[in-house]
């Protein structure tokens, strides 16, 4: 299985990722600080890959635009991840963003190195919209974020927000969710 979680000839699955994933998490700091950005972007091609967006906002055959905001390393092994893949006849395109660029076009925004703040005002701004918002910040799926990956243990952990997944309009597959810690809305999630 290689790093987006495709098969090889010998069968495998999100499973034997997330287990690989944490196989070289759990390795040297330095492998360690040279395979994260890898292994998100393993992460967010499967998100991708898990998830479903309206009709009218995904229409058949337009690209699946995901984006990212303040982690180039990230945004450059997810490009380079994805070159040539594509999700059930979505070509899949990377793009980087400003934190003040067209974030409301993204199908999935990843956002990297937000305090809380700066983390409240972007889901303020993406409210109503139909994105997969992702980030490695604390909290951010309480705060009303789709997904959070977090370092748990030496391992790299999902965390979803079902109600967030709930009003961007997505449906998210159970294979995702088996692997994933629920959570709900803080109390301070603008709704």
């Amino acid at each position: 299985m290689d790093v987006l979680g495709r098969r090889h000839p010998a069968g495998g699955s999100w499973a034997s990722f997330t287990i690989g994933a944490t196989l070289l998490l759990s390795g040297a700091v330095g492998a360690q600080s040279l395979a994260a950005p890898v292994l998100k972007a393993g992460f967010l091609y499967n998100f991708a890959k898990f998830a479903q967006w309206p009709a009218e906002v995904l229409a058949q055959g337009a690209p699946l635009s995901l984006c990212i905001v303040g982690d180039g390393a990230l945004a450059e092994a997810l490009a380079e991840a994805v070159k040539g893949q594509g999700i059930d006849g979505h070509r899949l395109t990377v793009t980087v963003i400003a934190g003040d660029g067209p974030i409301r076009e993204c199908h999935l925004l990843y956002v990297s190195g937000l305090d809380r703040k700066q983390a409240v005002q972007l889901l303020d701004t993406m409210k109503n919209s139909t994105a997969f918002t992702v980030s490695d910040g604390d909290h951010f799926a309480e705060m009303g974020g789709v997904a959070q990956l977090i370092l748990e243990s030496s391992r790299l952990r999902i965390v979803v927000n079902l109600d967030a997944a709930h009003r961007a309009r997505l449906t998210l597959s159970s294979r995702l969710l088996s692997l994933a810690r629920i959570v709900k809305d803080g109390a301070d999630v603008l709704r």
